[in-house]
């Protein structure tokens, strides 16, 4: 896949790029390219009537699944796209709509890299989009994003060690305006005012980024900077879920300590596996961070070919014609 959508950038190809988890087709998604770039999604394995596009926007609270059917009765009736659907019943403004839409380009992208394999191929066709709605998207543009989130996320987690987080505000009656004047105040971003105001004490971590829009990665980022800052906290347990049932032991203090000895001895056992598997890459697997690996030795192939292309050869006056020239020369390896 670091090969794949580079390549179509560079090539400046036109048409889509179709992508298969396995053989079986146990899911499917697709990446429509103008030019070489990515200027839409597609899920041909989604129902009709629930497209990913309303799944989104229902999971982030600015649609419900009822207003929903209305408008895709309406889109059925007008034959008219999804999004003018939507705008033309006045159930979204414009504006969250092509949000949206870029978020969703985003998360399928970011998805990709936790597949353990799957196929692919290229169709060249014409493809047509509403340039209002979409804004095209540089395939490396996503591949740098994702590095750029693999190097600050073992940072990020230790903040947010988990999607299932409960996050509070430490002053309920405090705004980030309380800011203003300290040195966190230079960190300050405007997404950051839309998550603070998500921070009830009730909600997950996962949910205030389904309802922020702002996406998992910055959403994490910026809660990690607002903790710091001592403005949010997170829930303590015990406050927001049922405390586990107590287990009786036997009776004696021999049968007591070894009742204790076996449960703390359970206990970290499990801890240490939550640490071997899960805690020391979240939030990704060890296959995923595979995948992601691949990612930074595209990027490491090149940096090492743009810095080849501008050595200069005074004798011949000339820069390098090509990779072939290059590798004789010893800038780049066979």
């Amino acid at each position: 896949m670091t090969d794949i959508f580079p390549l179509i950038g560079q090539q400046q190809k036109t048409g889509v790029l179709t992508l298969q988890e396995d053989k079986k087709g146990k899911r499917t998604v697709q990446f429509l390219f103008d030019k070489g770039m990515i200027v839409g999604t597609a899920f041909p394995s989604d129902p009709p009537d629930m497209p990913a596009l309303a799944k989104r926007l229902i999971r982030g609270g600015i649609l419900s699944a009822e207003k929903w059917k209305k408008a895709h009765a309406q889109q059925k009736e007008d034959l008219s796209g999804v999004e003018n659907a939507l705008l033309n019943t006045g159930m979204v403004v414009k504006e969250d709509l092509v949000a949206a839409l870029r978020l969703l380009t985003f998360e399928t992208f970011y998805d990709l890299f936790k597949w353990t394999g799957g196929i692919f191929r290229f169709e060249t066709k014409e493809i047509s989009y509403d340039p209002s709605f979409i804004e095209p998207i540089s395939s490396e543009h996503l591949l740098l994003d994702v590095l750029r989130m693999v190097d600050e996320w073992p940072r990020i987690a230790e903040r947010i060690p988990a999607f299932d987080m409960v996050l509070k505000k430490v002053d309920p009656t405090a705004t980030l305006d309380d800011l203003t004047g300290t040195d966190w105040e230079k960190k300050r971003m405007v997404q950051m005012d839309v998550l603070y105001d998500l921070v009830d004490g009730q909600r997950t971590v996962q949910e205030i980024i389904d309802l922020s829009f702002v996406g998992e990665f910055d959403a994490c980022k910026n809660l990690a900077v607002i903790m710091d800052a001592g403005m949010i906290e997170p829930v303590t347990v015990g406050t927001h879920t049922k405390k586990p049932k107590k287990i009786k032991a036997p009776s004696g203090f021999l049968r007591d300590a070894g009742a204790y000895l076996l449960v703390g001895l359970l206990a970290f056992f499990l801890a240490l596996q939550m640490r071997v598997t899960r805690w020391e890459d979240f939030p990704f697997t060890q296959k995923e961070r595979e995948k992601l690996q691949e990612i930074q030795a595209w990027k490491v192939e090149r940096l090492k070919k743009m810095n080849a292309r501008g050595v200069f050869s005074p004798g011949e006056n000339r820069y390098s014609a090509n990779p072939s020239e290059m590798a004789v020369k010893d800038l780049l390896s066979r």
